[in-house]
């Protein structure tokens, strides 16, 4: 057990290290165009077509917020506005779509997506999904355009070079340390766990278990370990196992797109649920829409290859 345990601190070191090589650069770059009031700019630019999805035009600045950050990004920026119960879900479950855009990019290029279809794949997704979102809550609400007592706000922008490097220093520092800290502690008992579940075949145990799973979403038993910690995780701790399992046995180029349309319509469920229920959304549009949504599209794309494959030339 003991050296499994060595042996999975190790991995998760390696795989940690790849996974901050990747987001703590970009990290930085968008902090410093954060600074720049790039994001106000944008904001005030796409304000109108807020209209689609029933949400008023200060929505835009958490979702324009949430492109570049990530979900607690997203939550604090709401929390300069009075939004409904409704406005929040319909603002959650686009972001969830289309959030930290520069960072997943970035490590769906590493483990073999191609980035600009990865990205065009998930605004199109927040597009439909948001849509989709505003039509069942104003039916569950009797109008997704009610209960919203924000004072109007002007969200045009300037943008701007002249940074405060008092602030902006700081801020990457503390914000640095931090994203370490958290791949760190997640990561390593992560690779731990895997070590020991491959060692004792409790991984093909699950499979053998959710084989029906696989079928549906057309994955192969291989790909089910990355697809149940990105659910769980988040979809940069999902492409971390894929990386490490890519070493000893390569998964074919099919599941890793399956794996990256799933995740990226659904992933981190138990803590993003959580989050965005108490800032006001609805749990079950955010967990069980969003999975439901997950497994829908990814099965349709399973089917749409599976076609392809089989067509005659």
């Amino acid at each position: 057990m003991l050296h499994l345990v060595k042996s999975g601190a190790f991995k998760g070191l390696r795989t940690a290290g790849m996974l901050l090589r990747i987001v703590v650069p970009v990290y930085i770059i968008v902090v410093l165009v954060g600074y720049t009031g790039a994001y106000l700019w944008l904001a005030g630019a796409v304000e109108p077509a807020m209209r689609i999805f029933a949400l008023p035009g200060e929505a835009v600045v958490p979702l324009i917020t949430g492109v570049f950050s990530d979900e607690y990004g997203v939550v604090a920026a709401m929390g300069a506005f009075s939004f409904s119960h409704v406005h929040i879900t319909i603002i959650a479950m686009i972001s969830l779509c289309f959030h930290s855009i520069p960072v997943e990019t970035v490590v769906a290029r590493k483990i073999g997506l191609p980035p600009w279809r990865t990205m065009l794949f998930r605004f199109v997704l927040a597009v439909a999904t948001g849509i989709l979102v505003a039509l069942l809550m104003s039916a569950y609400s009797s109008g997704a355009s009610a209960a919203f007592t924000s004072a109007p706000v002007s969200i045009a922008g300037e943008l701007t070079l002249d940074f405060d490097w008092g602030a902006i220093l700081p801020a990457i520092g503390f914000g640095v340390l931090n994203i370490c800290l958290t791949i760190l502690r997640i990561v390593i008992p992560m690779m731990i766990v895997i070590e020991i579940m491959i060692a004792y075949k409790i991984v093909h145990m699950i499979a053998e278990k959710l084989a029906p799973v696989c079928r549906l979403l057309g994955i192969g038993q291989d790909a089910l370990l990355p697809l149940i910690i990105g659910l769980l995780l988040g979809v940069t701790y999902g492409a971390g196992a894929i990386m490490e399992l890519n070493r000893s046995q390569p998964l074919p180029k099919r599941d890793i797109t399956l794996l990256g349309i799933f995740l990226f319509s659904c992933h981190g469920i138990i803590e993003v649920t959580y989050l965005f229920t108490v800032a006001g959304g609805n749990a079950f549009v955010i967990s069980i829409v969003r999975l439901a949504i997950a497994v829908g599209v990814t099965a349709a794309a399973a089917r749409l290859f599976a076609a392809k494959t089989q067509k005659p030339d």
